[in-house]
This record gives structure tokens, sequence and C-alpha cells, in this order.
């Protein structure tokens, strides 16, 4: 019964509005007032009748169908976007079941197995050990440069001042954007298949396989709660993996830089072996 009293709560007040409100009009009407002060609180009362029969309404209609979609979800009938929200929820689960028992493992000594791809060819000697979907991003900023136009108008003056002002006008917006585009921040933002490697990232990024050699990286910042995993690199820009499946990229890449020590002793990992 309590979770019905957001709207029976307020279809009461609508019953007492529809109940009450001729009665207090009645009252007004056949007061000692004059016509005129008479006249106008009766429209204010009205239209205050009128206005919170409709408030209380948009509440009993709201909070009904907020009651009625509880209900449905507890009895396992969602709509789209909470059976979205629940594939998500469930991925994020056994994605992180999965990197805190790849965890143990790899600290037991025992690497994954090598699993059987077709479509990326590994080099002689690597093995493919982890797949996962992933989001992609990498982290830079650019060229800053723009054209910077000018014009030639002749005729009379108000037309030449305004060409001469909507030419400055189209300079400074374009100005601006080349500013905007200049700033250092994650672009190429994509979800993308990666694979993991015993040498190597190997991820599609728009339609073409990029690799991500490990000799290459040269900085490692894991946080598994925050599903997401940023690396550096030497020669290249830094590279974001997250998603519900990055603590797994996680797990073998801490392994595969650091080694066992690496899952044991780094921070960022408390979560994945507790």
């Amino acid at each position: 019964m309590k979770n019905h009293l957001g709207w029976i709560m307020p279809l009461a007040g609508i019953a007492a509005v529809w109940h009450f409100g001729p009665l207090v009009l009645n009252a007004v009407a056949v007061s000692s007032l004059g016509v005129i002060p008479k006249g106008l609180l009766v429209l204010v009362l009205f239209a205050g009748c009128i206005f919170l029969g409709i408030y209380l309404l948009i509440k009993v209609i709201s909070n009904w169908y907020r009651t009625f979609r509880a209900h449905r979800r507890s009895g396992g009938h969602l709509n789209k976007a909470e059976r979205a929200q629940a594939d998500l929820q469930r991925t994020h689960e056994d994605a992180w079941s999965a990197a805190r028992a790849l965890t143990a493992g790899l600290r037991r000594g025992q690497s994954p197995p090598a699993q059987e791809v077709w479509g990326v060819v590994p080099e002689p000697g690597e093995s493919v050990h982890l797949f996962i979907n992933a989001d992609y991003a990498r982290f830079y900023g650019l060229n800053g440069t723009y054209v910077h136009t000018s014009g030639f108008f002749w005729g009379r003056p108000s037309f030449v001042l305004a060409g001469a002002g909507l030419t400055a006008l189209a300079n400074r917006s374009r100005r601006r954007a080349a500013q905007a585009a200049s700033l250092q921040q994650w672009r190429e933002k994509q979800r993308t298949q990666m694979f993991l490697t015993n040498r190597k990232i190997i991820a599609q990024v728009n339609g073409q396989w990029l690799s991500f050699p490990y000799s290459q990286i040269s900085a490692c910042y894991p946080e598994p709660e925050n599903c997401s995993l940023v690396l550096e690199f030497y020669s290249c820009e830094p590279l974001l993996i997250g998603g519900p499946e990055a603590p797994l990229a996680v797990a073998y890449l801490v392994w595969a830089l650091y080694g066992e020590h690496g899952l044991a002793a780094h921070p960022a990992l408390q979560s994945l072996r507790s």
C-alpha cells in the first residue's frame, strides 16, 4: 500500500478540490463583498482550482506510471532502456568476475590459453590470449591553423562596412574553431574489438587493425574500478581502454608489463586481488 501513496494522495487532493471548490466559490458569491472584489476573488479562486486540479492530475499520472513500472520490473518485465542497462550491468559483473579469476590464475603462474583467431595474423611465435570489446580513445590535439580570408568591397559605404564585418566574423569563427581543435583531449572515441597477445594490443579502429607493442609502452595507469586503463607510449599518443570488459585488459596488461609481482603489489589492483 505504501508504494501506491504517491498517486493515491494526489487523487484524494483532486477529490477534495472537486468537492470543496464549489462550496468555497458559492460562499464567496453570497458574501457581502462588493461586486468587483467579489468577481475578482471568484475568478482567482476558480483559476486556482483549475491549476491545482491539473497539477494534481499530472502527479497522479506520473506517480502511478512510476509505481506501475516498478511493479513490472519486479516481475522481470523491462522496457528497452531498462533491458539495455540490465545487460550492461550483467556484462560488467561477468567481466569483473572473469578479471578477478584471471588475476588469481596469473598470480599462480597459470598463463591464459592461446586462442585461435582468424582475420588477424599473429607474428611467428605470437599467441592471442584475450579478446574483448572495449571503448577506444586517443589523447592529442590537432593543428590549430586556419585560413584567414579578406575581401575587397566596392560600392556604397553601408555595403562596404557590412561586407567587412561579415568577413571579420567569419575569420573570428574559424580562429575560435582552430583554437578549440588545437586543445589536447580524448579523440577518436569509439567501440572497438581488441585482441591482447603476448606481445601487443591489436585494435580495430576506423576499419583497420592497429598494433600497440608492449615494448613501446612507457607508462601504465590502470583503474579497474572505473573500468579504464590509460597507456602512454614512447612514439605515439596515449591510448584509453574502457568499458565493462576493461578490467580483463587491466589484469592481463599489468601481468604482461610487470609480471606476477605487479599483480601482487600494484596498488590499483587491490580490488581485483580481494
